[in-house]
């Protein structure tokens, strides 16, 4: 690898129970769905938030993929418990559901 990047956690990090972390990497997730929840997790744990206002398009525009493949993940994540959704305007209230035995409930 070339460049010079050099990550040090006094310049950010993101806290994560490990009893989430390991559920996440159990469940059968498909690789867009990965990035959303992580993308979820960034913009809220990663902020000391428990909730983060997010748009589809900026979603879209992160991991580089449509708005309207970004719809369809989130539909699946949402209706299998694992973002929880709540409309404010435009934008999409996510918070990841820390109830990882409901995932797939939906």
């Amino acid at each position: 690898m070339s460049g010079s990047a050099s990550p040090q956690l006094e310049n950010g990090y993101t806290r994560i129970a490990n009893e989430l972390l390991e559920a996440i990497i159990k469940y059968p997730f498909c690789a867009t769905e990965y990035k959303i929840v992580w993308l979820v997790i960034r913009n809220t744990y990663g902020w000391n938030k428990k909730e983060a206002l997010m748009s589809y398009g900026m979603i879209a525009k992160e991991i580089n993929v449509s708005i309207s493949y970004v719809k369809k993940i989130m539909r699946n994540l949402i209706k299998n418990m694992v973002i929880l959704r709540a409309k404010q305007k435009n934008r999409n209230l996510l918070v990841l559901n820390k109830t990882y035995t409901s995932w797939g409930c939906g």
